[in-house]
């Protein structure tokens, strides 16, 4: 079997996410994990619900999820999911949040979905091809050179000491730019609104499996700051391209230090 034959569940479980936080936005109650994360009960009613179809439907398949850990994660098939990414913002309030379902092959992500659940824009992305907006194909927009290039960027606070500087040149480089894009801003190049998303190391699997198809499936390129590809074993910071000359433009601003 391949992504493609997941399509639907995958889209069935951001239609379970998307009715969670819609109905329970107005019953928030923030906890501080361990960690100094914060995470509110829809985080963990979103991943519950998503875990508890898993169990039914593709029961031999692995589950990686930032609230209730992972099982499996040696199979063929893993799914990611990160139940609200931008958990702060939403939180707050703020709309600038997602949900994030990912499913890996050997460890590659293979197909993604995006879901924002208050405007229900929906952006589905298959490594192997293809990028959806609402069922419309989207691609990048093949933008090359960082002078005319649009940015959406992590707040400075995403950067530690190794990567601030990187993240200096970077915004000075650009045309303009666009600050706590979170997972929304990955959405946003790949239907080529934007030409550059970046994060900075605070990053982990979770965060970032989705956003590797989504990117891909519409043409761009997407890495680690090294020019790595990434994998259900990445964390850290990343990078996303409209284009392959952009990506190389920008790996090479951020690593000239």
């Amino acid at each position: 079997m391949s992504a493609e034959d997941f399509t639907d569940l995958a889209g069935r479980l951001a239609d379970t996410a998307r009715t969670i936080v819609r109905e329970g936005r107005d019953r928030l109650a923030m906890e501080i994990k361990s960690d100094g994360s914060p995470v509110t009960a829809i985080d963990k009613a979103v991943e519950g619900a998503i875990r508890d179809i898993l169990a039914k439907e593709a029961s031999d398949h692995g589950i990686l999820g930032e609230e209730y850990g992972s099982i499996g994660l040696d199979r063929e098939f893993v799914w990611v999911i990160d139940p609200v990414d931008g958990t702060k913002q939403f939180a707050a309030g703020l709309p600038g949040f997602g949900v994030l379902v990912a499913l890996c092959q050997n460890g590659r992500p293979v197909l993604g979905i995006i879901e924002q659940p208050l405007t229900g824009e929906r952006t589905i992305g298959l490594a192997s091809g293809g990028c959806w907006l609402n069922g419309q194909p989207v691609t990048t927009s093949d933008r090359e050179t960082l002078a005319g290039a649009v940015a959406g960027l992590s707040g400075p606070d995403a950067f530690d000491e190794a990567h601030i500087g990187g993240f200096e040149r970077l915004r000075r480089a650009t045309r303009w730019n666009l600050f706590d894009t979170g997972c929304l801003g990955y959405a946003s190049v790949a239907r080529g609104a934007i030409d550059l998303a970046l994060n900075g190391n605070n990053l982990d699997a979770f965060d970032i499996c989705a956003l590797v198809p989504v990117i891909e499936g519409a043409g761009g390129r997407i890495s680690d700051w090294t020019g790595a590809p990434l994998t259900l074993a990445s964390e850290g910071a990343i990078l996303a391209a409209a284009s392959a000359p952009l990506h190389d433009a920008a790996l090479a601003l951020l690593n000239d230090g």
